[in-house]
């Protein structure tokens, strides 16, 4: 049965939101800061040692409930996990720095964020094998065009040299070489 203390109690605890209240979780506080040991507490209060225990650690790193809730935007969480990787904080200095619950939170950003970099980086290399393979189709299509003036030129050269031959083997041996054009070629 629950008495009347205990019933205004469980009252004052809720928020409209269903959550603890934060004069409840003042006073609670307040009261282990006082000296009352943390299972009387729990057992008083019907809390789990792990509430009290989260709410204990928050008020210590100072976090006012007002920031717990918030949500941060993208561009802050990448921030936070660039500052985090890079050692320029601790998890838990983001964690008072930016009023965030947990450092699980933190934790699952580091991966969510680790999992889109790689994911943008095999995109990546897909474009970039894809643009050496244009480039080197270029490149091959660059070499192809060179031999194929070279094969050109050679030929142009031979050309020229038949017609040299030609001209000299007609003034030489007063034979006509050359077919004149409209000719009717013999049927021998």
């Amino acid at each position: 049965m629950v008495n009347k203390d205990q019933e205004q109690q469980l009252i004052g605890r809720y928020s409209v939101r269903g959550t603890y209240d934060k004069r409840f979780i003042a006073d609670v506080l307040e009261q282990i800061h006082n000296g009352m040991p943390r299972q009387q507490a729990c057992d008083k209060y019907n809390i789990s040692p792990r509430t009290l225990r989260h709410w204990i650690e928050t008020d210590r790193m100072g976090i006012s409930s007002d920031n717990l809730n918030k949500s941060l935007s993208n561009q802050v969480k990448r921030s936070i996990v660039r500052a985090v990787e890079s050692r320029r904080l601790s998890i838990k200095e983001a964690q008072m720095t930016y009023g965030i619950r947990s450092a699980s939170t933190i934790r699952k950003w580091i991966k969510q964020f680790q999992q889109e970099n790689d994911e943008l980086a095999i995109v990546k290399d897909r474009g970039m094998k894809k643009k050496k393979l244009t480039q080197g189709n270029s490149t091959d299509n660059n070499q192809d065009i060179k031999a194929l003036q070279k094969a050109l030129e050679e030929a142009q050269l031979k050309v020229a040299a038949l017609n040299t031959l030609i001209d000299v083997a007609e003034e030489q041996l007063k034979i006509n070489i050359r077919k004149k054009p409209g000719a009717k070629q013999s049927n021998d």
